[in-house]
């Protein structure tokens, strides 16, 4: 097993909870910059060495410039481990300790500078961040909270990625069906507000028992603990029957909605004759339930003979992308079309989306599947995309750190094209599209935190980016 290696930025101070007290003056003036070394010491040797020892060698990852460093200094990065340090230290000593570290640093042959890429979108720039490399195939996220992140490899792993360390959490299911499309796909964290109870979700491919060529996409839920590198209690909650022969189209996203129920996402299988149509099998379909598994009692189709009471719409091919709106605390999905034909939408209880009744893709060898994009009973999707851009991965931009143009915004993940679209909306309908991070690789998650931080997993590439306004262009 290959374990990812995460790179701080080197002079983020990780320093011991030293500080001045709440009644201690902070000096913008007179500070003799020869006391350099000594504020170094004091606030970082702890953490970096001597001298700055531990920044030779290293990747700089958010940025080598003294304006890059001061940033991080003043700012922090909790998910890195990197306290800020604005209240504690003045102005004039985070630029000492700027300029002394790039200067200790620039005294090495093997200091390379590697400042982040920055990105132009129309009306912003952005820092791009690599939080974590070496990743196998990356595809889902959460946030336990601002210093801990989930992450979930398709091969089977689960990390932990804590102030900065990525630690595996051992003692995941064994019967991760590992073929095709199929392995460990989604993670959500989840805390119970009147119990305080923690929770952490998966889906995945599960081989079927005694048969390992046949899987289906499974549920599972574990009590989780901030101290938690090891999980043996889990607790299946959903399998999505029947086990199919087929190793694609499991979906599957996981989400809490506003309502406090549980969301899931499974795909059709690739078996489009049989199932998305029909209320009697679990593929095809976004299902709900209650946190604990067991399905509500004002779901759609609760009481009716032969329906899986669990599902909430239907008619779906392969839903990848899913997120919980934070204003409305309503769930919003997007699932792949064959060639075009890819679709977001906002599932309603018992509402059917067509699939493949009605689309507006054709089959990968250009043959019609059917010419009908529209039909009594079935609902149209709020936007769709031809050609296909491969859609994995979806959230909204929302929180202070994003300017009032890009609030609500769509970030959805491209697998065909390898890059990250930005989709505008102005009553409800897509007005504006634009392409960011054009090649990076195939997009799989998107993740906001809950500063409104945004995090994208890149499969091929193996990496973990934040991306990081800058400014208003």
């Amino acid at each position: 097993m290959r374990y990812p290696l995460v790179l701080l930025l080197p002079v983020g101070i990780v320093a011991l909870a030293l500080g001045r007290s709440g009644s201690e003056p902070v000096s913008e003036t007179n500070i003799d910059p020869s006391s350099a070394p000594e504020v170094y010491t004091r606030w970082c040797s702890s953490c970096h060495g001597p001298e700055g020892r531990d920044f030779i060698d290293r990747d700089w990852k958010l940025g080598s410039t003294a304006d890059d460093v001061r940033r991080v200094i003043e700012s922090g990065h909790p998910l890195l481990g990197m306290p800020a340090y604005a209240s504690t230290l003045s102005t004039e000593e985070i630029s000492l300790v700027s300029d002394y570290v790039l200067t200790q640093a620039a005294t090495k042959r093997s200091f390379q500078p590697t400042p982040p890429q920055v990105i132009e979108a129309t009306d912003l720039n952005m820092r791009v961040n690599v939080m974590v490399e070496g990743l196998e195939t990356p595809w889902g996220m959460d946030f336990v909270d601002d210093t801990t992140m989930l992450i979930t490899e398709r091969e089977g792993r689960l990390w932990k990625l804590v102030s900065g360390e990525l630690k595996p959490v051992k003692g995941l299911p064994n019967d991760i069906h590992v073929k095709g499309q199929g392995g460990l796909l989604d993670v959500m964290h989840w805390q119970d507000k009147f119990s305080g109870e923690e929770w952490v979700y998966l889906t995945y491919s599960k081989d079927k028992p005694g048969d390992a060529a046949q899987s289906a996409t499974a549920l599972v839920r574990a009590p989780w603990h901030a101290a938690t590198d090891r999980i043996d209690a889990w607790e299946e909650l959903f399998v999505a029957l029947p086990y199919e022969k087929t190793h694609h189209h499991y979906g599957s996203r996981v989400e809490i909605g506003g309502d406090g129920k549980l969301y899931l996402t499974c795909g059709e299988r690739g078996r489009r004759d049989v199932h998305p149509q029909t209320l009697t099998t679990a593929p095809g379909k976004v299902h709900r339930f209650n946190p604990d598994g067991s399905v509500p009692s004002d779901n759609p189709f609760v009481g009716q003979a032969d329906a899986v009471p669990s599902i909430w719409s239907w008619g779906h091919r392969n839903p990848q992308g899913m997120f919980c709106h934070p204003e409305t605390g309503v769930i919003w999905t997007h699932e792949h079309g064959p060639k075009g034909g890819d679709e977001i939408n906002i599932p309603q209880p018992g509402n059917n989306y067509g699939w493949p009744k009605i689309t507006f893709g054709r089959n990968y060898i250009g043959t019609i599947i059917t010419k009908d994009t529209a039909m009594v009973g079935m609902e149209q999707p709020l936007y769709y995309w031809l050609p296909s851009i491969g859609a994995c991965g979806m959230d909204v931009v929302y929180g202070d750190a994003w300017p009032e143009a890009w609030q609500n915004n769509l970030l959805v993940g491209s697998l065909s094209f390898e890059y990250l679209e930005r989709l505008r909306l102005d009553g409800g309908k897509v007005v504006y599209r634009e392409r960011l991070l054009d090649g990076v690789g195939r997009v799989r998650d998107i993740a906001r935190n809950q500063k409104g931080e945004i995090f994208v997993a890149v499969e091929g590439a193996g990496t973990v980016l934040q991306l990081e306004p800058l400014e208003r262009k």
